[in-house]
């Protein structure tokens, strides 16, 4: 499996950086991540891939759910997921909300990776998500 996470914005904290790594690092037993930083998101975005948008009005899932989801899209096919943060304009296959409360986006993408991470864990009955 391969996820994209796209980003409009520029990240300049350490921490979420090195958060960001971290996750990336556990991750890459299971699937290969890849984040993008770019004003022009829709050129990152594969055909092949299962788009999700990350939005405060979205669908929300629980970490069970959201594992259940990545699991069913590898099963099908899917093997590419992109993630959009900030690209409100683009069409998704899927829409996904993390709150309803406004989130910093450093915040957002360190609880986006660790969602997938944990996802990965509660797929291979890892008791992490315990």
């Amino acid at each position: 499996m391969r996820i994209k996470i796209i980003n409009t914005e520029k990240i300049r904290d350490k921490y979420v950086k090195e958060a960001l790594e971290e996750y990336t690092k556990r991750l890459s037993a299971y699937c290969k991540v890849e984040y993008v930083e770019t004003k022009n998101p829709a050129k990152e975005i594969s055909f092949k891939s299962y788009v999700i948008k990350i939005n405060k009005e979205g669908e929300e899932l629980s970490s069970e759910q959201l594992a259940e989801k990545i699991e069913q899209l590898g099963v099908s096919g899917k093997s590419h997921i992109t993630i959009l943060l900030g690209a409100d304009n683009i069409e998704a296959d899927c829409v996904l909300s993390i709150s309803r409360m406004d989130i910093d986006i450093n915040i957002l993408l360190i609880i986006i990776y660790e969602q997938i991470y944990r996802a990965y864990r509660i797929i291979n009955n890892a008791p992490y998500h315990k």
